[in-house]
């Protein structure tokens, strides 16, 4: 240990530093107090011997002068005077001296006196070391509270601010001097009947911690909150959390969507095998009526539009559903525009003002299910504006870079927004104007906006409301820029519809109505028809018939076989056998991508249920059209 020893008078200096010198310490001896606060200056000791009697500054005036400075209570100082008296020793102890010894010095009581000062001082250092390290770590935890993103104050159980750090200043709009020292209902009276309120308090009075989420009076700042108790008060982190709960309801959204999308689809495929056999049988009929049976065709006509709208629904239910596979053809979106504006607004109080770039870049997509998106957005734009005025429409090409707020990877993209003139959207509906079934009007069904969302999003783009105030909405949607400018596939159709005698076609369907039901019409065309019921008898009367050197004309295959080999695996097992096979692929459910990409998965065309006589027939045309080309 380091002793500074200050004594004026020289012999006894030096035979003071011998003796304590004995014990092991580092001594360093001075004879007056201006030398003694040199050697202070230079080194730090952490027990002084002072003299009383001391040339020029006394030695108790020394003491109390050390005891004054900030460290002055970190040192052990033993004040060595002649004086016995009470009153002069107790002048000593009030200098701040930590203990006393009297001349003549007993060698006996100097080494007790020794011993007491190196436990004290030991005791010393420990607790200062402590303080220290709880001082760095208070500094520490300070450093880390006002360089967090999370916003954090404290509050004492009177609820008065104790402490906030930079981020809430941030997040309040408010300075610490104005928060400090107040209350934090003073600070935030809004707060008051909130969540925020509740579980603060539960947390004072319970003595709990307890974590909330939470959004402000606006509706708009969501908050995730940690509260505890601390010191008697509470002590809280909370975050802006308002985007994340913004993508939270975007993503419940898209489930919603795809749970609904599963139950449309299913119902959507059996309904169109109903609608299929319902289409068909009243083609047949009308083939069968009598020439001036005038009614009865006028009634059948009337049932066949009907049944045509039924199948629109169903295509409508189809785009929702978890399949609804879009059949892409690279398309000219300006004439979509045009000719969905016209149409849509048909009737109304509104023109449109159409705007699209000349240099517009085509995109592949399914027309239909795009101008539906059109004409569900134009509609929206209709009810929105009762008085009439005008909808903007507008289509442009951008390049997106990947870092935008549109969610969407970096490409070449086409825009398209439709921008109405009514009074906006309330913050209340914000989230909720793409679930399915949801609607402010008594006659609408809620799907306009939900259906267009998946179909866009099936085209590998995105819908969104862009815009919304007291002056009108901007609804936006984003569908990637072709990058192929025709269709191999894109096969032209003559006016005369082919026939072919006697011509050999395989028909394999699973359900009964549809296998008699295509027969027939395929009848009506002048082909001889096999049917089948699945993928396995499909492949084994093909099989057959070109051992015995006979050749299907065509074959049609269901997509979808409950229970059985469907059109993908079959036409597999069928180009094994024959590479030139021509077949067309059915389906009621387009969840099967090969109703979309046909080409791709060895077929010449493709055949949506329901479908018509004519629809059939081009259809077949179309394939023998594809197998000559090739």
């Amino acid at each position: 240990m380091k002793i500074l020893l200050v004594e004026d008078h020289a012999e006894s200096r030096r035979s003071l530093k011998k003796l304590i010198e004995r014990r092991g310490h580092y001594v360093v001896a001075v004879g007056s107090a201006e030398e003694a606060e040199r050697a202070l200056v230079k080194e730090t000791f952490p027990f002084l011997i002072l003299d009383w009697m001391l040339p020029g500054k006394s030695g108790v005036e020394l003491c109390r002068e050390l005891r004054a400075l900030p460290a002055g209570d970190d040192m052990f100082i033993l004040l060595v005077t002649a004086k016995a008296d009470t009153a002069d020793l107790e002048q000593a102890l009030e200098a701040g001296a930590n203990d006393y010894l009297t001349k003549p010095l007993d060698l006996g009581l100097l080494n007790v006196r020794l011993s007491v000062a190196e436990r004290q001082i030991r005791e010393l250092t420990e607790r200062n070391q402590a303080r220290a390290a709880l001082l760095e770590s208070a500094h520490a935890m300070q450093n880390i509270l006002e360089n967090t993103t999370d916003a954090f104050f404290a509050v004492d159980r009177a609820w008065k601010f104790t402490y906030v750090n930079a981020e809430t200043e941030t997040i309040t709009g408010q300075r610490r001097d104005q928060i400090l020292g107040r209350t934090f209902w003073e600070v935030f009276p809004n707060m008051l009947g909130s969540a925020f309120e509740t579980n603060y308090r539960k947390v004072m009075e319970k003595q709990v911690a307890v974590e909330f989420e939470a959004c402000n009076r606006s509706g708009k700042k969501w908050f995730e909150v940690h509260a505890y108790p601390s010191n008697g008060g509470v002590s809280a982190f909370f975050r802006d959390v308002t985007e994340r709960k913004r993508i939270e309801e975007q993503r419940l959204t898209t489930s919603k969507l795809e749970s609904l999308g599963t139950l449309a689809g299913g119902i959507a495929h059996d309904l169109n095998n109903i609608l299929t056999v319902i289409s068909g049988n009243i083609g047949l009929a009308q083939i069968e009526a009598p020439s001036d049976g005038g009614s009865l065709l006028s009634f059948l006509s009337k049932a066949g539009q009907a049944a045509q709208h039924a199948a629109h629904l169903s295509s409508q239910l189809l785009t929702f559903s978890k399949g609804g596979a879009p059949m892409k053809k690279v398309t000219q979106i300006g004439e979509l525009l045009t000719h969905a504006a016209d149409f849509g607004l048909r009737g109304s109080h509104l023109r449109a003002d159409v705007d699209v770039s000349v240099d517009l870049w085509k995109t592949d997509v399914d027309a239909a299910q795009i101008e539906q998106v059109i004409n569900a957005l134009l509609l929206n734009a209709r009810d929105a504006m009762p008085r009439g005025g005008t909808v903007i429409v507008r289509g442009c090409n951008v390049t997106l870079n990947g870092d935008e707020t549109v969610q969407l990877p970096a490409g070449r993209y086409v825009k398209v927004t439709i921008t109405d003139r009514g009074g906006g959207i309330s913050e209340e509906l914000l989230t909720k104007i793409f679930d399915p079934y949801f609607t402010t009007k008594p006659s609408a069904t809620g799907l306009g906006l939900s259906i267009s969302y998946s179909v866009v999003k099936k085209h590998g783009g995105m819908l969104c409301l862009e815009s919304t105030s007291s002056q009108g909405s901007t609804f936006a949607f984003y569908l990637r820029a072709a990058e192929r400018d025709t269709n191999s596939f894109d096969v032209q159709v003559s006016d005369a519809p082919y026939r072919f005698n006697h011509q050999r076609v395989l028909v394999m369907d699973d359900e009964d109505a549809i296998r008699e039901l295509t027969s027939q019409l395929l009848g009506t065309l002048g082909y001889d028809v096999t049917a089948v019921p699945d993928g396995l008898e499909a492949v084994r009367v093909y099989e057959k018939a070109l051992r015995r050197g006979e050749h299907y004309r065509a074959v049609i295959l269901d997509a979808t076989v409950r229970g059985g080999m469907g059109g993908v695996a079959t036409i597999e097992r069928l180009r094994d056998m024959d590479p030139q096979v021509n077949a067309i692929i059915c389906s009621g459910y387009s969840d099967e991508a090969a109703l979309a990409e046909f080409l791709a998965f060895g077929f010449r065309g493709a055949l949506p249920k329901p479908f018509t006589r004519s629809e059939l027939a081009d259809a077949l045309q179309r394939s023998f059209e594809t197998a000559n080309a090739n």
